[in-house]
């Protein structure tokens, strides 16, 4: 792996645009729209002004962005806008989102989301950083110290299941999926998770960004993985959906009929909407006679629900974060992160009150209850050792297996 070259993009001045800072108010006006810009020369040239659409191209939410997706073999580049619920890792302004064909910005304002605001859509910079370069999928036979080849980013990442090394541009992914509210402010030090949706969505690795060179190396982070994330001691674990699901359609709770369940320090569930294709503007037969793309939205359900794992309860935030181009009610994106036994259920993506019933709920507090009475009529006297007669004690275990089937009937008997 070789170090990333930088993208520069950009945007001819042919309009003028202000921000506005609203203060008090909670929400703002988000300009919304979607549009293909011509791409040559790793250079993005827009002839019309990409400040405003029309009147009815606006949203409303705490802050907003704009997306830059290039397509360099097509000559063309996609310029998205809309509105999301918080500003993702603290992020103000562009930024690389791993890669140099992609460019996330974010504001906070009134109209905030132009080129004027975000300096013609350039990254900011960051600090480089020397990272281990290695890709067992690809034939490479990575050392478990040292390097085998090295490159330099803004971060370094290591996929333990995978077994692969390399660098990224800009923020990672992974802060994002995180939550982490200020990403910037973990500089220099590892942030390392695990989580899983089903059998074939697994994620085990770390991002990080150590000066000293070649944080990534294998045997260096593995041990920090399974010490701080696998085995992490006196960690709270709760039992989580696990599934997967992609679909052109829109669906609902059934889907969780097929799902299993895991084990992690929190849940999480995500669902994507929608996905911007490139769809050529002519109808020549052969692809390379193709000059001229268009881009488009096309619907596209895909949903994941699991457990996550992290190395630092510091590093995560519950809740939920949402992108919509017009209202919150139909949303682009949402991914969102709780910490209760299966809190990961559909309504969390979908909007509003939970509907499963409380029973499992109740019969979990009541069991928490008898266990605690049980440490209290065993505890020690001074003079005698008070234990509960054997029947009461097949009588608790009864209650505990009993207990345990109204959880699963309560919620087969929604699902079914």
């Amino acid at each position: 792996m070789g170090s990333y070259s930088a993208v520069v993009v950009y945007f001819a001045p042919d309009c003028h645009a202000t921000s506005h800072l609203l203060g008090a108010v909670m929400y703002m006006d988000c300009h919304s729209i979607r549009k293909p810009l011509p791409f040559l020369h790793y250079t993005v040239d827009a002839k019309t002004c990409d400040c405003a659409g029309k009147p009815s191209e606006k949203c409303q939410s705490n802050a907003c962005f704009a997306k830059l997706e290039l397509f360099p073999e097509e000559k063309t580049a996609i310029l998205q806008k809309g509105c999301i619920t918080e500003l993702p890792g603290g992020q103000v302004g562009c930024q690389y989102a791993s890669n140099s064909e992609t460019v996330h910005c974010f504001c906070e304002g009134n109209l905030c989301n132009n080129r004027n605001t975000f300096s013609d859509f350039v990254p900011s910079k960051l600090p480089t950083v020397e990272c281990c370069g290695c890709s067992e999928r690809h034939g490479d036979v990575c050392p478990k110290t040292g390097c085998l080849h090295k490159c330099r980013g803004n971060y370094c990442v290591v996929d333990f299941d995978g077994v692969e090394q390399g660098c990224g541009l800009g923020f990672p992914r992974l802060q994002s999926f995180l939550r982490i509210p200020a990403y910037l402010d973990w500089q220099g030090e590892p942030i390392c998770a695990r989580y899983e949706a089903g059998p074939t969505t697994v994620m085990n690795g770390c991002t990080c960004t150590g000066l000293t060179g070649s944080c990534n190396e294998l045997n260096k982070t593995r041990h920090y993985q399974t010490t701080q994330v696998i085995d992490r001691p006196k960690a709270k674990l709760n039992y989580c959906y696990s599934v997967s699901h992609k679909s052109a359609k829109p669906f609902g709770a059934e889907i969780f009929k097929k799902s299993s369940t895991c084990e992690g320090q929190y849940c999480f569930i995500s669902m994507t909407t929608s996905e911007i294709v490139l769809e050529s503007a002519d109808f020549e037969h052969s692809y390379d006679d193709h000059e001229e793309f268009i881009g488009i939205a096309r619907p596209k359900f895909e949903l994941i629900a699991g457990c996550l794992k992290v190395d630092d309860p510091k590093k995560v935030v519950v809740g939920c974060t949402t992108e919509y181009s017009h209202n919150a009610s139909e949303p682009l994106s949402r991914h969102c992160i709780c910490e209760d036994h299966l809190c990961n259920f559909h309504h969390l993506i979908a909007g509003g009150e939970d509907p499963r019933p409380r029973v499992a709920g109740a019969q979990q507090k009541q069991e928490e209850r008898e266990k605690e009475k049980n440490k209290v009529s065993a505890r020690p006297t001074a003079k005698t050792i008070s234990l509960r007669p054997e029947a009461t004690k097949l009588s608790a275990n009864s209650f505990k297996i009993t207990s345990l089937l109204l959880l699963a009937v309560s919620f087969i008997n929604f699902l079914i």
